[in-house]
């Protein structure tokens, strides 16, 4: 017989569902409105909870942001570590670390908020937002150096690359729409397929003329 305890969320699982949903709904909304014009009664209207509901999760909006940021960092290393296992070459480790991260930062249930809002932040939680990205960062670096080496990666300026690549990445979130005309799969692909010609030894010869008409993963 299964026992009661087993088939009912327990009060942990249950916070941390709530918990999660809220951070859902915040990062949607700061990613389209942006971090100031969005309030935390825009959240709980969404969320049809109240806003004094939220207090319980996050005791203001600048806490509700930076656990967005640090889901967001979450996302980057844990894309890094399967990108290192997966990889055969310096490239491959790349183009696999940029997949893996923008696919799970628009995801539908994603809770990645966009990375130019830091300003927003308080002091200490920029400043641990920038060691965090800095140290993502220099990986990606790292990582291209290795491509180099290998040549399996165009000689380039790693600095420029990465800033280049995280730039347009971290944007996506702004404005990609799971109702627009192209699915996070497609745009995923596409968009990583584009960056890995840029910096490959050997480039493919073209990229995806239409986007939307991309076959979708499996």
């Amino acid at each position: 017989m299964v026992a009661w305890k087993n088939t009912v969320p327990g009060k942990d699982e249950l916070y941390e569902a709530k918990r999660e949903a809220l951070l859902r709904e915040a990062a949607s909304a700061f990613n389209r409105q942006g971090f100031h014009a969005t309030s935390l009664e825009d959240i709980a209207q969404r969320l049809g909870v109240t806003k004094a509901a939220l207090y319980h999760y996050f005791p203001n909006k600048q806490t509700l942001l930076m656990a967005c940021f640090r889901k967001a960092m979450d996302v980057a290393f844990s894309s890094l570590e399967r990108a290192r296992r997966e990889g055969a070459n310096g490239r491959e480790k790349v183009h696999l670390t940029l997949r893996f991260y923008l696919k799970q930062m628009i995801d539908e249930l994603s809770c990645c908020v966009v990375l130019m809002e830091e300003n927003a932040l308080t002091p200490a939680d920029r400043a641990e937002l920038v060691i965090q990205r800095d140290r993502f960062e220099q990986a990606l670096r790292r990582l291209l150096r290795e491509g180099i080496a290998d040549g399996s990666v165009v000689r380039c300026d790693p600095k420029l690359v990465v800033f280049a690549m995280m730039g347009a990445l971290n944007w996506v979130p702004k404005w990609f729409r799971h109702s627009g005309s192209w699915s996070a799969d497609q745009l995923t692909e596409a968009l990583t397929a584009l960056f890995d010609r840029m910096i490959s030894s050997q480039p493919v010869g073209e990229l995806a003329g239409d986007v939307g008409r991309m076959a979708q993963q499996a």
